[in-house]
């Protein structure tokens, strides 16, 4: 096990609010002077290096209000055999290894620990990963996403790291992060470059602004004014065109194909070629719905107080 002396920062101890709840988003999301914070899961995007958020991505979830996600299978996997890889983890480093009650903070980080051998004063961490991606022998097989996380928690307590992986070959891999310094140096000043920028409310700069259209309209309120397009948006509105009409054609052959498959299979449910299963057609209860007219008519008070109006949103048509 390595030791680590060198560059160590000072950190706080925050009680830590059930995990993935509001609360715990908040604490991920500023500090307690209102500066962008970064958890060491948004250290891949960060850096370029998460295969599933883009940098984008993680500006705009910066300079929105968190929102509470439903919980994925993934990470219902993860949490539900994290116990376990704990407990191995135990057994492979001879002392007792658990999950603390509070996140660390240094910098612009808020980090959450799988697992730390002391809650005070942690002098190993363990971070635990279920994974049907990558086969993980030795610490040359991590991929950089979790590099970058496990450097990121490295910051801010200075400790060794290990991960206990399950990996896609349902082998549990025990293998310590090597510190990289530099690493660790370069995601500080990025996170302070792009943290500022956060802070400063000012408009992504041209290398993170790959925003979706959706993600445009939630950052900038419509006004009603003009703005002149560079030449290269004819291109682009030609692409939108010719996608939309693609669309259109697509959605009519559809249309055609089912009423042909319709007059075929009548009253069956099931279609067979050379008796093999290629087509059902099945009847669903119909859905339920309020009648919300005759609501409004009848019970107005009633209608008015749980009327729920949706956030405003824009549509974009092509002349």
């Amino acid at each position: 096990m390595n030791t680590f002396t060198e560059n160590s920062v000072k950190y706080e101890r925050i009680a830590k609010p059930k995990h993935g709840s509001e609360d715990w988003l908040r604490l991920r999301w500023r500090d307690s002077n209102g500066r962008c914070t970064f958890g060491a899961s948004d250290a891949p995007a960060l850096m370029g290096a998460s295969p599933y958020s883009t940098r984008s991505d993680l500006f705009f979830d910066k300079s929105v209000d968190p929102t509470v996600e439903d919980d994925k299978p993934v990470f219902r996997r993860g949490n539900v055999l994290e116990p376990a890889l704990l407990e191995e983890a135990s057994h492979l480093l001879g002392i007792n290894v658990f999950t603390p009650s509070v996140m660390y903070r240094a910098g612009r980080f808020t980090i959450s620990k799988d697992g730390v051998d002391n809650e005070e004063c942690p002098t190993v961490g363990v971070e635990a990963k279920t994974t049907s991606r990558y086969s993980v022998h030795t610490a040359d097989d991590l991929p950089f996403e979790w590099r970058w996380q496990g450097w990121a928690q490295q910051s801010v307590l200075n400790v060794p790291l290990f991960f206990i992986v399950l990996d896609r070959d349902l082998r549990i891999s025990f293998v310590e992060l090597p510190r990289n310094q530099e690493a660790i140096d370069q995601l500080w000043a990025e996170a302070e470059r792009f943290g500022s920028l956060v802070d400063s409310g000012a408009r992504a700069d041209s290398e993170i602004n790959q925003f979706s259209a959706e993600q445009i309209s939630s950052l900038y309120r419509a006004t009603p004014t003009a703005t002149e397009l560079p030449e290269s948006a004819r291109a682009v509105l030609a692409n939108l065109r010719e996608a939309r009409e693609t669309r259109r054609q697509a959605e009519k052959q559809e249309a055609i194909a089912k009423d042909e498959l319709a007059r075929l299979l009548l009253e069956n449910e099931i279609g067979l070629l050379d008796g093999e299963q290629v087509v059902t057609w099945r009847e669903h209860p119909g859905k339920q719905a309020l009648d919300s007219k005759r609501l409004r008519v009848e019970l107005p008070e009633v209608y008015e107080n749980f009327l729920k109006v949706g956030d405003p949103f824009r549509v974009m048509r092509v002349k």
